[in-house]
């Protein structure tokens, strides 16, 4: 979930490049550019602020309080990416 996990990820699969994305990245994407497919992930990916936080900070050896703030960031960024994949799966079916 965090731009480390991405390119660990990007080790492994460096052509996956496009296709990579952390939660809150991709989230982002599709809520504030409206992506609605894969190409559009990768080609408004550019689009996003230069230093933005995009990672779900880990909450290891936090209070109680992280560990809820980190639970609404990422519920908050889940609902829209699910939304995302299941309209791609739906054309898919078409």
């Amino acid at each position: 979930m965090t731009k480390l996990h991405r390119d660990a990820v990007l080790e492994l699969a460096p052509h996956k490049l496009h296709r990579t994305y952390t939660l809150v990245e991709a989230a982002k994407l599709v809520t504030d550019f409206g992506a609605s497919c894969y190409e559009d992930l990768s080609n408004l990916r550019p689009l996003l602020p230069v230093g933005a936080e995009l990672d779900v900070k880990d909450p290891i050896g936090g209070d109680a309080r992280l560990f809820a703030t980190v639970g609404s960031q990422i519920q908050d960024a889940l609902s829209p990416v699910l939304n995302f994949c299941h309209g791609l799966l739906a054309a898919s079916k078409n």
